[in-house]
C-alpha cells in the first residue's frame, strides 16, 4: 500500500485503514488503453447501454470512464468520524442507455439521487447532491489567485492549493495507491477566480488527460487519491467494521 502524507493533524493508521481500503476498491491497478479522441463535445458521444446489478452508480460512472476519453472525479459523502465505517453507497438495479454520455449520466443519477453530476472541461464530477449549492463546501469555494511554483507532484500541488483557500486551515491527506503522482517535470502556473474543484482537476491533468481523483473519509480526517481510470468496485466486498 502506498505511503500517506499528513497535513494539519496527527496521523493514526488504525483509524485510517478502513477509509484507505474503501477508497482503494475504486482504484484500478490495470492501465486501460486510452481510446482515440472523438471529434466535438465528448459528452455528446454515443455510449452503449449499461446494466447495474446490485451496484452503485459510481460503478456505472467507472464503466463510462473506461469506454470514453473523459476523466472522472468522485466526491463521496463524508462520515462523522474516521473511526466509524464510511457511509454505505446505495446499490441499484437497472439499465441505462444507450444514448449520449450526458444522457446516460443523467439516467444514472436518477437511479440514486444521493448524487448529482456536472462537467468541468473533459472531467465528469460526481458529488453529493446535498452540497451542490453549499458555498461553504470545500470544493465549491473559490480561490481568487492560485499560484503554483516549481511543484514536483500532485501531493505537493494539493497542499499548495488548500493552503491558499481563505478561512480556517483545511486538512486533507493524500494517499498514493500505486499510480505515480509525480509530474513529468516541475509545474509552475497561476489561475484566477478558480474553485477548489477546478484546481484539483488542473492538478490531475498534469498527471495525464484521463486522470481523476476521489475524495472521501470523514469530517475529522479527509482523504484524497488520484487514479488514471476509475475502477469498478468488486462485488460482494463488505466494508470493514469499525475498529
Amino acid at each position: 500500500m502506498g505511503h500517506i502524507t499528513k497535513m494539519n493533524g496527527e496521523f493514526k493508521f488504525r483509524r485510517l485503514a478502513m477509509c484507505v481500503l474503501f477508497l482503494c476498491l475504486f482504484v484500478t491497478s490495470v492501465r486501460c488503453q486510452v481510446p482515440a479522441t472523438t471529434q466535438g463535445d465528448p459528452f455528446s458521444q454515443p455510449v452503449p447501454a449499461l446494466k447495474l446489478v446490485d451496484q452503485s452508480i459510481v460503478d456505472g460512472v467507472a464503466q463510462l470512464g473506461e469506454i470514453t476519453n473523459v476523466a472522472v472525479a468522485v466526491e463521496f459523502p463524508l462520515g462523522g468520524t474516521i473511526s466509524a465505517p464510511a457511509p454505505p453507497l446505495t446499490l441499484v438495479r437497472g439499465t441505462v442507455g444507450p444514448g449520449t454520455l450526458a444522457n446516460v449520466l443523467d439516467a444514472l443519477c436518477s437511479l440514486d439521487q444521493t448524487f448529482a453530476w456536472d462537467r468541468i472541461g473533459n472531467t465528469v464530477h460526481i458529488f453529493p447532491r446535498a452540497v451542490e449549492k453549499d458555498e461553504s463546501y470545500l470544493f465549491n469555494r473559490k480561490i481568487e489567485v492560485l499560484t503554483f511554483q516549481d511543484i514536483p507532484g500532485a501531493q505537493e500541488a494539493i497542499f499548495a492549493a488548500v493552503a491558499q483557500v481563505s478561512g480556517p486551515k483545511q486538512q486533507i491527506a493524500v494517499l498514493q495507491t500505486g499510480t505515480s503522482i509525480t509530474f513529468s517535470h516541475s509545474w509552475t502556473a497561476s489561475f484566477k477566480d478558480i474553485t477548489v474543484r477546478e484546481a484539483f482537476d488542473k492538478i490531475a491533468q498534469q498527471l495525464g488527460p484521463t486522470y481523476g481523483w476521489q475524495f472521501g473519509g470523514a469530517t475529522d480526517f479527509r482523504v484524497l487519491t488520484f487514479h488514471e481510470r476509475l475502477g469498478v468496485r468488486p462485488k460482494n466486498v463488505k466494508q470493514p467494521p469499525s475498529q
